[in-house]
């Protein structure tokens, strides 16, 4: 038995309880827990923490330091003598990796592959990829979230996806664009005649049985084989697109739209917070980013209103 095995199912418990699912932190506190046993100290101390983190390459100390912080501010409040690890201890810096926002062609192109993408010869994952991809991204959709997605969860009739436990615990609902709907209506009796007859209970988007949901590692494979179809380059792991590069390519595209059609971004931008499944604008700024088509269609809006005000000068 560790000595942490209470505190660290006492702050499990906590954290779940604030919403937060900790199903990877969980396997972190679990490695720590199995070092702790063997050591039997009855403080998280420096010693402690620094032989956990060294353990592990530079690549996967970030995230664990993470927790082992967090965790360390939940015990020091029963006992005094923990250490609480500083942000960049035992040199950790946590990079934020390239973020890659498609270019309006870009997402054309994207969408274009979506409906090209090949099938396999016992399953066809064109079908059921090409149609998932194109959902991520004219909706916004957490990878996760997508996938998640069961039958009963796609109301064609309402034109709404319903989100249940989403981040932090949230539920919504997802209006859908009337295009993208009849879609899904051509895509869930394809899946219904050539994969499984759907169930309420079935993944909306998924493996060979057709009922459980697609695996996250195959539908990477499928995302890679529509970026090299629709000709943009990938640089490899760590350095993007990555899927979750396409939420960000929703929101400045949807940003886009109204910024050209002149909407007031005041009222617009709380929409967009609620519709991502934000808490707040706050969550929403990360994924807002000023793009090659978001600074044309802004130096032409500003050339309209003030042009005669700017006077080039003379040579």
């Amino acid at each position: 038995m560790s000595p942490f095995e209470a505190q660290i199912a006492r702050f499990l418990a906590h954290k779940r309880a604030l919403g937060f699912a900790y199903r990877r932190e969980q396997a972190f506190l679990g490695e720590f827990r199995r070092l702790a046993s063997s050591r039997q100290e009855a403080f998280l101390s420096e010693a402690l923490a620094r032989q956990y983190l060294s353990s592990w390459s530079d690549a996967g100390r970030p995230n664990r330091l993470t927790v082992m912080r967090a965790l360390a501010r939940f015990l020091v409040i029963e006992e005094p003598r923990t250490f609480i690890p500083p942000a960049r201890f035992l040199g950790v810096r946590r990079r934020r990796p390239p973020i890659h926002i498609f270019s309006r062609d870009e997402a054309c192109r994207f969408l274009e592959a979506c409906d090209v993408l090949p099938e396999t010869r016992v399953f066809p994952l064109g079908l059921v990829h090409g149609i998932a991809l194109r959902t991520l991204l004219l909706t916004g959709l957490r990878r996760g979230e997508l996938l998640a997605l069961r039958d009963e969860d796609v109301d064609l009739l309402q034109e709404v996806l319903t989100i249940r436990c989403g981040k932090f615990g949230k539920s919504r609902f997802v209006p859908l664009a009337s295009d993208l709907t009849q879609r899904l209506r051509v895509y869930r009796e394809a899946v219904s005649k050539r994969i499984a007859p759907r169930r309420p209970s079935s993944a909306f988007f998924p493996r060979s049985d057709g009922h459980q949901a697609t695996a996250l590692n195959t539908f990477y494979k499928s995302f890679r084989q529509v970026l090299a179809l629709a000709g943009i380059r990938h640089l490899g792991r760590g350095r993007g697109p990555r899927l979750h590069d396409i939420r960000h390519a929703f929101a400045v595209l949807r940003l886009l739209t109204w910024y050209e059609t002149g909407a007031d971004l005041r009222v617009k931008l709380p929409l967009l917070a609620t519709y991502l499944g934000h808490v707040g604008l706050t969550s929403t700024q990360v994924y807002l980013h000023m793009t090659e088509d978001f600074v044309g269609e802004l130096t032409r809006r500003q050339i309209a209103r003030f042009g005669e005000l700017i006077k080039e000068l003379p040579r």
